[in-house]
């Protein structure tokens, strides 16, 4: 295999957005590795004691060393590795591995803790005592002081994102080797009409899940907010949602999963939710126990009720309810999702109705609601009955009724 780059994985400029974003969210110092342990770039968020350390030749080398020893204790154990740096701060290093392969890390960390002596320290000892500098000394006290919980939380949630930025280029690489293929598969005159649906899905997959960097932003922010109040527990079951979300969200996409994983999955994104806005938002979930097992394609009702939240409820000065029921028939499922949002005007909602329908792509704003439409008819064959109302002011109903 050609060997990987980081920056083949990550684009400096989303570099940069992630580590910004994290720092902010967390308060921690951020930056990515080379697979030498040397920082890419200046990093984000640096106390003014680390960017002394290392501006000197001897504080880089120390820093290198510190990181490439962490590193090293993180690709044995296989997970994060926290320890107490050259300097004697505190530090995280999470390796990225492709396909076994290590490409670099993101380091975070550069504040001290009342428990250090719980983490184990660097082997590797500076060449210098930094604080026998007047200025490093000074430096050194406006370094923060977090607990334990929150520099845990923080490894968690840093873990969480090394592994979306390792899946995302997975994935990516799927839809490129899609793309490289294409002439070729096309000869398959049999396969043909699966391999342009196949195409189309990837797209729409694709443009579903940009957002998903910004929605993680907001949630560490929620976090870390959370951390800073002392609401350790209610942190805690957040971060516990958002790892649910994150395992589920990084399954393979062209398999079916069952109506119990996707409900799971969407009460754990209402969840965090709730956490977010408080009494804005309000949801009611409920699932026949004979419906649990049936099989709908992945990720096919998660783009509804995200709309829900944000196009419908969050758009409504007081909030609203958004619920999500399903029920059995003998011959049928039927999937209600409903909002008490602003809902959709008459003439928009004719425009999306007539979408539907068509076999090509709309505009980016309904990407969404199309993509699980046509799943819906593609994994049932046309056999699938999907319908949207809507009343101003009133919100929003949708109705899918599935085989059974």
């Amino acid at each position: 295999m050609t060997p990987i780059d980081l920056h083949d994985i990550v684009t400096e400029s989303f570099q940069q957005e992630i580590q910004d974003s994290f720092a902010y969210a967390t308060g921690f110092g951020v930056v990515f590795l080379d697979r030498a342990g040397k920082h890419i770039g200046p990093g984000s968020n640096f106390t003014k004691f680390c960017r002394c350390i290392n501006a000197r030749k001897d504080g880089a080398h120390c820093c290198t060393l510190s990181n490439q020893h962490a590193i090293s204790l993180a690709l044995k154990s296989k997970k994060p590795s926290i320890y107490v740096c050259h300097a004697n701060l505190i530090n995280i290093e999470i390796p990225l591995i492709y396909k076994n392969y290590y490409v670099g890390a993101i380091t975070a960390g550069q504040v001290l803790c009342p428990e250090m002596d719980f983490y184990p320290k660097d082997a590797i000892s500076a060449s210098v005592n930094w604080l026998d500098d007047p200025q490093l000394a000074e430096y050194y006290k406006e370094i923060p002081v977090l607990s334990r919980q929150q520099i845990e939380a923080a490894t968690t949630a840093l873990m969480n994102l090394s592994n979306f930025i390792i899946q995302s280029f997975a994935y990516n690489q799927v839809v490129k080797d899609y793309a490289d293929n294409r002439e070729k598969l096309l000869l398959a005159e049999k396969r043909q009409l699966n391999l342009e649906h196949q195409l189309k899905l990837a797209q729409l997959d694709a443009l579903q899940k940009q957002v998903t960097p910004h929605f993680m932003f907001n949630v560490l922010s929620s976090i870390s907010r959370l951390l800073s109040l002392g609401e350790y527990d209610t942190a805690s079951k957040m971060v516990d949602s958002f790892a649910h979300m994150m395992r589920y969200s990084l399954s393979d996409i062209h398999t079916g999963v069952t109506l119990e994983q996707e409900m799971t999955y969407i009460k754990n994104y209402l969840s965090i939710q709730k956490y977010r806005f408080g009494d804005l938002i309000h949801y009611r979930i409920s699932c026949d126990e004979k419906a649990k097992k049936v099989q709908i394609p992945f990720f096919a009702l998660q783009p509804l009720v995200e709309n829900s939240v944000e196009h419908g409820i969050l758009a409504k000065a007081e909030g609203g309810t958004i619920t999500v029921h399903v029920t059995c028939t003998a011959a049928s499922v039927l999937i209600d999702i409903s909002d008490s949002g602003v809902g959709i005007s008459k003439e928009s909602l004719e425009m999306i109705q007539k979408q539907l329908v068509k076999d090509n792509l709309p505009d980016t704003s309904h990407v969404g609601l199309y993509n699980c439409y046509r799943r819906f008819m593609l994994f049932y064959k046309d056999n699938a009955d999907f319908q949207i109302a809507s009343k101003e002011s009133q919100g929003t109903q949708i109705k899918i009724r599935i085989p059974y």
